[in-house]
């Protein structure tokens, strides 16, 4: 068979002509070299395998190229083959390294860095469009916070306008009036139009959690595809090791066209297992999987390139739908304010300084000296009244305008609608359909948990017997709920409901129908903890005090004495005897918030006396 030449080393099989085969088949009993491959003193990478003193190393006749006694011995011509000719290196043709390098590229992983480069552009695109839109609802809220200080404002400015104009024109004074309400209307439009921004206009934050799912399956596939990888360098490496190896071992047996027969057969047959584990590390290279992790990368990137592309589609429509709800809500601002503008145009068109001056002259200064309607008359003769008979109430407390702001109708409205279905439940006897857990989300809020005792007062007032004892333990479950909110929030006026209504509703015991027994709500709820609470008891017998002062207001009378009239203030000591206070104590914190309020003596031994007539 033909030697080893470059051609070998690239693992191409060179055809055998018929010759040689003969030539092989006639020396086939020739004894082979390679059985002496085992003894190390024999390997044919040992130097001293040319010196070797042996002489009875067994020969035979090989058909090849680089075997010639002729010219073993001919100095001069070593770089020329035998055959005439030159080595593969000598013609400049591709030596076996070069062929190598041009078929394998064994450090070239599969190109994905396009592919991840993208997908992280896109990662970042989705990520800051996110934060763009955070900063976007940071901006709304700035928004509302400077519109709502806007409004409160136009209010107080609307307050220091008179609302009447004494020694004004009429057409003058209707000019200022109308200026006044459209003040008024101008923060009560900018108010509305604040909450409406601030409830609708708010881009929703659900595409960051959707991201992080994202970022985590992307960084889950590049360590697959960069474990694949790593496993393919560790192949390519040893698959480069076992070329130069190949290699080495295939130059010393194209150099060694002089040594004796019996060397280079050695050195021939031992190039075969070191290249023949070279083509079988290079076949164990190209069929690794880092090709397959490569494409299931490129088809993730994909996948997940079609997922971002969708979450920005669903944030930009997000960012859009809020934007378009503000231009909604602005439009309609400014039509309410050409609506308000218009009204105001209308009366300063209607101001004539003649017309005006005419009446002026026909009426004189009367309209400067009449004194004021009988109801401020009335009102002056009681305050004055008060000031001489009970001067120490105005003394204790400083009369002030508070300027309450009302929750918006459709506010109360929308909140009754939530709640009028736990109310039927309790009055129809459907408990069954009431979820808890909804109707605990809804009761942290002061004013929802006063809506819905007023509901229930209202459902009282209508029919104040529950249907069964279900349906009054329903009704101590809600009211519960509320209590434990009130205690947390110390919101007493929640807790002065329930009083209200602690010994009206009630339902029938029917358990003995021999003798049935009246159960009111008070009882179902005795045990909780809120009623112990002396801080709650004060607080609520000083709105107490605040309501029955607010009634006697309304009937008063020259000869009216400051004395309790209101039925709620008269029974507080038996509210607070019926929840476990006793006596002596219910005496003590009336007496010490009526002098901590300064209430006079008379109306303290009232509240005494009839606190002494409840627990008889």
């Amino acid at each position: 068979m033909h030697g080893y030449s470059a051609a070998n080393a690239t693992g191409t099989h060179t055809r055998a002509q018929p010759s040689q085969y003969v030539a092989m088949t006639a020396s086939s009993a020739a004894p082979s070299p390679v059985a002496y491959l085992g003894d190390p003193s024999d390997s044919p990478w040992t130097e001293s395998l040319k010196t070797s003193p042996r002489t009875d190393v067994p020969t035979f006749n090989l058909h090849t190229t680089s075997i010639s006694t002729v010219y073993q011995s001919d100095a001069d011509e070593d770089q020329t083959s035998p055959n005439g000719y030159l080595p593969r290196v000598a013609q400049g043709g591709p030596t076996a390294l070069g062929s190598f390098d041009q078929e394998f590229d064994m450090s070239a992983a599969p190109n994905c860095e396009s592919q991840g480069a993208t997908l992280e552009t896109r990662l970042v695109r989705v990520e800051r469009g996110i934060k763009a839109n955070e900063e976007l609802n940071k901006l709304v809220q700035e928004f509302c916070s400077i519109g709502a200080d806007y409004a409160a404002r136009m209010q107080a400015l609307a307050d220091r306008i008179p609302g009447t104009f004494t020694g004004e024109s009429s057409t003058a004074a209707a000019a200022m009036s109308s200026f006044r309400s459209y003040v008024l209307k101008l923060a009560a439009n900018q108010n509305e139009f604040v909450e409406a921004v601030a409830h609708e206009c708010v881009i929703p934050q659900t595409t960051a959690q959707r991201l992080s799912t994202v970022k985590r399956e992307a960084q889950s596939a590049r360590e697959e595809h960069d474990s694949a990888e790593a496993e393919r360098a560790v192949i390519a490496a040893e698959v480069e090791d076992m070329y130069l190896q190949s290699k080495a071992a295939m130059t010393m047996c194209s150099q060694a066209f002089h040594e004796p027969p019996s060397m280079k057969t050695r050195l021939h047959a031992g190039l075969i297992p070191l290249f023949l584990k070279f083509m079988q590390k290079s076949a164990e290279l190209g069929c690794h999987r880092s090709d397959g992790a490569s494409a299931a990368l490129e088809a993730e990137n994909a996948r997940l390139s079609g997922a971002l592309r969708e979450l920005d589609a669903v944030r930009l429509a997000d960012m859009r739908d809020c934007m378009s709800k503000f231009v909604v809500y602005e439009t309609a601002r400014l039509r309410n304010l050409q609506y308000d503008m218009s009204q105001l145009v209308e009366v300063l068109n209607g101001v004539d300084h003649e017309l005006d001056w005419t009446a002026f002259e026909k009426e004189g200064y009367r309209e400067l000296t009449d004194a004021t309607s009988s109801a401020g008359r009335v009102a002056r003769r009681y305050a004055s009244y008060l000031k001489t008979a009970i001067p120490e109430v105005f003394r204790s407390y400083a009369v002030s305008q508070l300027a309450l702001s009302a929750p918006k109708e459709r506010v109360l409205r929308r909140i009754e609608r939530k709640l009028s279905k736990y109310v039927d439940a309790v009055w129809s006897g459907s408990e069954g359909d009431v979820v808890m857990s909804d109707f605990v989300g809804e009761m942290q809020s002061s004013l929802v948990r006063q809506v819905f005792c007023n509901l229930i007062a209202t459902s009282a007032l209508r029919c104040n017997k529950l249907p069964s004892m279900s349906a009054l333990k329903l009704l101590a479950r809600f009211v519960g709920t509320l209590l434990s909110f009130a205690q947390r929030q110390s919101d007493v006026w929640c807790g002065f409901a329930v009083l209200k209504l602690s010994d009206f509703v009630h339902a029938v015991d029917d358990s003995d129908p021999q003798q049935l027994q009246r159960c009111p709500l008070r009882l179902q709820i005795y045990s909780h903890e809120y009623w112990s609470r002396i801080p709650f008891w004060e607080e609520c017998l000083t709105i107490a005090i605040a309501q029955d002062f607010a009634a006697l207001f309304e009937d008063l009378r020259p000869d009216s004495a400051l004395l309790p009239v209101t039925p709620e203030l008269r029974g507080f000591r038996q509210w607070m005897t019926g929840f476990g206070i006793n006596y002596l104590e219910a005496q003590a914190l009336i007496g010490r918030v009526c002098g901590r309020l300064g209430l006079p003596e008379d109306y303290t031994h009232c509240l005494l006396s009839d606190a002494r007539r409840g627990s008889r």
